[in-house]
């Protein structure tokens, strides 16, 4: 690592900018080829930056892609964004490192870095090693917390914790990593706003944190389809509980408040807040429990926002639905839609990504398609123009493999 990188690391956002700019100041002075090298960065982030989030040593908004300060895609795993707020909110990323270890920058207010700083150091603007973890297998971000899930099977957490969300049997903020309670043989994990999923190896799930929109999914089903739904209970749990009547689950996803679990037969089950019909169920109640995303077969992957959800097809095609204010189900239209839709012009699609209300869609070729809200420059074609319609990132090169989007956030990261 070239030392300006380990300086860089050790100062928080506020004092990076200063720092950034006397560098300038050297002037055409040629820097070695070792070290020009370590610049050529892969990561790439964009949209807003008031928490630091984009990594790239700044506070400065980007419309277009950005180079996260220190990592190079050949070293990365994965990647993670988590945030709060929407447009106006804050924001945090993670980076699995291909020796098991967690870089995070951003917001650190409720200590969703995992470095063990305080309140008083609430900012990071360049990635920063997470305290005590290593072998890492998975990683993923919620609102103003974030989970690890480790080769061993089991799973660390840290952040804001006043919802149980990090499943340590407290509600004690944690600024260091903690252990998830109860739980073994883990194979995925996910994080919602202020709720956590984890998928176990024999293709069951557990889920724990905030329940207020149902959003854990264990609220016994009504006896019958023409009985009230039940209100979610109970309010919030702090260790891990089983959602009941899932078994062959490959995959789980997490909106801001609304859950996915995908099938090994390629159909959905859904759960939580359903007040722009993201549970795709073709109604606009919320549920508590578990119910099918009608229409929607031979499912590979799923994303979801704030109050939206996509879907990845076996054919590589894509289908939206939920709240569609910003067209962020990317129909061409801002029709709510209760059960999915197609999302014409983007085939080929290999990854996908879902922000507060903007999407990002990873293609065969390497490049990068994205639609919806636009306000901050999340979609990354140099504008703030918001699109009913996938347009092209505006990217250096044809190479991204993996993308992310905070699910309460307004910010884009891809490798």
């Amino acid at each position: 690592m070239h030392p300006l990188h380990r300086t860089l690391r050790r100062l928080p956002a506020t004092a990076v900018p200063a720092l950034v700019a006397s560098l300038t100041l050297l002037g055409s002075v040629a820097l070695p080829t070792s070290a020009a090298s370590a610049y050529d960065l892969r990561l790439r982030a964009w949209g807003l930056n008031t928490s630091g989030q984009l990594g790239d040593g700044t506070k400065t908004q980007r419309l277009t892609p950005t180079s996260v300060v220190g990592l190079s895609g050949a070293e990365l795993n994965d990647v993670a964004a988590g945030g709060t707020g929407g447009s106006t909110g804050s924001g945090f990323g993670l980076a699995l490192l291909a020796n098991g270890t967690v870089e995070a920058w951003g917001k650190n207010d409720k200590g969703q870095l995992g470095n063990g700083a305080t309140s008083a150091t609430d900012e990071w603007a360049v990635p920063g090693l997470v305290a005590g973890l290593g072998g890492v297998e998975a990683i993923a971000a919620g609102g103003s917390h974030a989970l690890a899930l480790l080769k061993d099977g089991t799973v660390k957490a840290w952040g804001l914790n006043d919802k149980g969300q990090l499943g340590d049997g407290t509600v004690v903020n944690a600024t260091l990593p903690v252990t998830v309670a109860g739980l073994e043989d883990v194979k995925a994990v996910a994080a919602g706003d202020t709720f956590s999923m984890a998928l176990l190896r024999d293709g069951t799930v557990k889920t724990w944190g905030n329940n207020d929109k149902g959003q854990l999914g264990i609220t016994p089903r009504p006896a019958s389809s023409t009985a009230a739904v039940p209100t979610a209970t109970p309010a919030t749990r702090n260790t891990a509980v089983a959602v009941p009547e899932l078994t062959t689950v490959k995959a789980v996803t997490a909106g801001a408040s609304h859950a996915f679990a995908l099938l090994a037969d390629g159909t959905v089950q859904a759960w939580g807040l359903n007040d722009r019909g993201q549970l795709g169920d073709d109604t606009a109640v919320g549920k508590p429990y578990p119910v099918p995303v009608l229409e929607l077969r031979n499912v590979t992957a799923l994303s979801a926002g704030a109050q939206h959800s996509i879907a990845l097809l076996q054919d590589r095609t894509l289908r939206g639905w939920g709240n569609n204010a910003n067209g962020q189900v990317g129909d061409g239209t801002t029709t709510q839609r209760n059960t999915s839709v197609p999302v014409p012009g983007v085939s080929g699609v290999v990854g996908i990504a879902s922000g507060s209300a903007h999407n990002l869609a990873v293609l065969s070729d390497g490049t990068v398609q994205a639609w919806g809200l636009n306000d901050k420059g999340q979609l990354g074609d140099g504008t703030t123009t918001r699109r009913l319609a996938p347009v092209q990132v505006l990217a250096k090169s044809g190479s991204v493999s993996m993308v992310a989007a905070p699910s309460s956030g307004s910010f884009s990261l891809a490798r």
